[in-house]
């Protein structure tokens, strides 16, 4: 109790001096404004504690262990908290362990795409999608377009994009890099259609899905501008 009296004082004398709104924090509303405000930060700083906490547990438990299924585990968990660069090694060796693995296959060609080797993530996406064409529902396509984009292969990923909505349906994601590509390939007008087409079918997504679908909505909105 002391050390949440002492922090939302700490938190109120902050608030009192910020231009604006300073007034709002005075008598004893305004500690009980700052005492909330504290509650809410204290309790979010906690969990970001308790995730760091788990995770670093999480990969030193997976990294004691040699096998190509823990390393892929391994690989897979550093590169869903966006450390990439160091999800390489560890997916690489559960590649090798299990080379069959559409999955480790596809973890490594993301986490090379997102170090910029694109090229190397073209071998592993190319690799995932030989194993299982179906793999991640379809996400190994959008991914193989993205890397050809990234080598400026637009002919590349347009036939990449065209298998994907072929099997699979026009997606807000799918339209996006359909636009990147034609605009890279000198189609403005039809990569401008394209662009249009991402707030169209981000519209009819399932509500589930239009907080994600959002941002290639955002991006196709300035790559009309730009």
């Amino acid at each position: 109790m002391l050390g949440f009296f002492a922090g939302s004082m700490v938190l109120l004398l902050v608030l009192q001096r910020l231009p604006g709104i300073g007034g709002l924090f005075r008598g004893f509303f305004g500690f009980w404004l700052a005492a909330i405000l504290f509650s809410v930060l204290a309790e979010r700083v906690a969990s970001l504690l308790a995730a760091r906490r788990r995770f670093t547990r999480a990969t030193a438990d997976l990294g004691h262990v040699e096998s190509a299924y823990n390393q892929g585990k391994l690989g897979s968990l550093l590169l869903s908290a966006g450390k990439s660069a160091a999800a390489v090694e560890p997916l690489q060796r559960a590649c090798a362990g299990e080379p069959e693995s559409a999955e480790w296959a596809y973890r490594l060609g993301l986490a090379l795409l997102a170090t910029d080797r694109a090229d190397e993530a073209l071998e592993a996406l190319q690799r995932a999608l030989e194993l299982n064409s179906e793999h991640a529902y379809g996400e190994v396509h959008l991914a193989l377009a993205r890397a050809h984009l990234a080598l400026r292969r637009d002919e590349a990923a347009l036939a990449t994009l065209a298998r994907y909505e072929r099997e699979h349906g026009p997606s807000p994601e799918s339209a996006y890099h359909r636009g990147v590509a034609l605009r890279m390939g000198g189609d403005r007008a039809a990569a401008k259609l394209a662009f249009c087409e991402v707030g169209e079918l981000a519209s009819r997504a399932a509500r589930f899905q239009r907080k994600a679908q959002s941002v290639w909505v955002w991006k196709a909105w300035l790559a009309r501008l730009a």
